[in-house]
């Protein structure tokens, strides 16, 4: 039975190892500028937001229009100045709009929470909800565009002017790629309300709920949710992104088709500021049905989807584990294995060896290309699922799984260097042992570090968790000893309870017997009578 787990064991781990171990280099062609279908554009990792990964940035910095993504620093704002759970109540000035407008759905004298407002100007882009948050928070709306220019300069976002809280036309209204890659980033990694904004922002469908209706709200961002089928769009172009994470979309006809749009992979976040589809091209038509538009509409995700892909195969790197190996990766555990043979010349401790191919190919994600694959902190996490003599050599006496960044990149058996011959039985008693260890190998700059093997602190000789003192194939016995001694005890007073039982029901029917004699008896003499 032993044996069979093993190999079960075994078989799960390499399978599981074909999903974490690519065997071929993930490179990437260099990016062409060319492709991009918007004039203005940027990508950018958010730990370095001002400056452009790989170059690929064009007219990053030219003044330009950002209709809807506006609305990013309106909604990083609330959170960091209002509480969620605040009842809004909104305005007349807050559902002041004629048709053309994208909306939450808001009527005057509604009160919904601020959270419920916030979604419904981030996921459907409601300006009507912009205004209402702005005159809670600040009283006005042109008290909080004072608010979101003091935020653009704190953050650096030296080309930027805002005027308006969700980003409708306005001449003075304008920003740059650049600048919004830089307000992007803040929103998502360094604000004290980044979670709160990633959750927002990260979300397909919400039901608003808070107020006197319950709006449903769908997010605008094909790269997080496809956009739903309508009487004139009936098969709406997919553009899911299975890293995205947000962020947000603006259309308006000066700004033309905007995407501010974000994905993460292996805690590396990326940023693509997309803006100015469709303007000035010849192609487009205004007079076309939504589903010729259509192809046009999603020009922006594919865009930023593509950005992602090369970027990310860009940060991919392989390196065999023969190289993470000299650079410190540790491949030999310490394990002791209890009840051992007191013979033994090494009290029991053996050498439990990881199981891999020195040739064998990992692909880890670096987000600095020029960085070596080497230069990183590895950390090994042990499992020991049998450290019981007698251990043959070679056997599997648990895993190993070797992580980067919450990432498993590598996983692997560990194998009895040697046998270890089984001791006698001990009555000692002591705490089980603790059979999961962490190594950390530090790899910092590729230089060789020591390496913190874990050793299973073993029980004494004949100890196991919970065997009273006893060997392990034999600690079932006592368990055994007394289920029988149980049966046999009440077989005993089962016996017993029946030896008297009949011993009444005889003397009840040799009573019955004499009475019947008697009866006849008397019965002779009246005859003689």
């Amino acid at each position: 039975m032993k044996r069979i787990l093993s190999l079960v064991f075994s078989a799960l781990l390499f399978f599981g190892s074909l999903f974490v171990l690519p065997v071929s280099e993930a490179g990437a062609d260099s990016f062409s500028l060319s492709s991009v279908y918007e004039p203005y554009f940027i990508l950018v990792n958010a730990d370095t937001p001002n400056v452009s990964y790989r170059g690929i940035e064009q007219d990053a910095d030219k003044q330009v229009y950002p209709a809807s993504t506006t609305k990013i620093l309106t909604c990083i704002i609330a959170l960091e100045r209002g509480n969620l759970k605040d009842m809004v109540t909104v305005s007349h000035n807050a559902v002041n709009f004629g048709r053309g407008n994208s909306l939450m759905g808001l009527q005057e004298g509604d009160q919904y929470t601020l959270e419920d407002l916030l979604y419904g100007m981030m996921l459907p882009s409601g300006n009507d909800a912009a205004i209402a948050i702005a005159e809670h928070i600040a009283g006005s709306t042109d008290a909080y565009a004072e608010l979101m220019n003091q935020k653009a300069n704190e953050l650096g976002m030296t080309h930027s002017h805002f005027v308006t809280v969700h980003g409708k036309q306005n001449d003075n209204h304008y920003t740059t790629v650049r600048d919004m890659a830089i307000l992007t980033a803040y929103a998502l990694n360094r604000s004290e309300k980044s979670s709160e904004f990633r959750k927002i922002v990260g979300t397909g469908k919400y039901t608003a709920s808070s107020g006197p209706r319950a709006l449903p709200l769908v997010n605008s961002n094909r790269m997080i949710i496809d956009a739903p089928t309508t009487e004139t769009l009936t098969n709406p172009i997919s553009c899911l992104y299975p890293d995205a994470i947000g962020v947000k979309t603006g259309d308006t006809a000066k700004a033309g088709k905007c995407l501010i749009a974000a994905a993460e992979r292996d805690g590396v976040t990326l940023i693509a500021v997309l803006y100015g589809g469709t303007l000035g091209d010849p192609d487009y038509n205004d007079g076309w049905t939504d589903a010729q538009k259509d192809k046009y509409n999603v020009k922006r995700f594919n865009d930023a989807a593509a950005m992602f892909d090369y970027a990310f195969a860009d940060m991919m790197h392989s390196v065999t584990v023969g190289e993470l190996a000299n650079h410190g990766m540790p491949l030999t555990f310490e394990v002791t294995i209890n009840n051992a043979s007191p013979e033994d010349s090494n009290g029991g401790v053996l050498t439990a060896n990881a199981d891999l191919s020195s040739e064998m190919v990992v692909s880890i994600l670096q987000p600095d290309p020029n960085a070596n694959p080497t230069d990183i902190e590895i950390e090994a996490l042990t499992t020991i699922t049998n450290n019981y003599a007698p251990i043959p050599e070679g056997a599997v006496i648990g895993s190993v799984i070797y992580r980067y960044k919450d990432r498993t990149i590598l996983s692997a058996n560990l194998l009895a260097s040697r046998s270890v011959k089984e001791g006698t039985a001990q009555t000692q008693i002591a705490p089980a042992p603790s059979n999961d260890g962490v190594v950390q190998g530090s790899l910092i700059g590729g230089a060789n570090s020591t390496s913190v093997n874990p050793t299973d602190e073993g029980m004494p000789i004949g100890e196991s968790a919970g065997g009273c003192g006893l060997p392990k194939e034999i600690r079932w016995l006592p368990i055994v000893l007394v289920i029988v001694f149980v049966l046999l005890l009440i077989c005993v007073v089962l016996f017993v309870l029946y030896l008297r039982a009949e011993k009444k029901r005889r003397k009840r029917a040799a009573a019955r017997r004499r009475a019947r004699q008697r009866a006849m008896q008397n019965g002779q003499s009246d005859t003689r009578r």
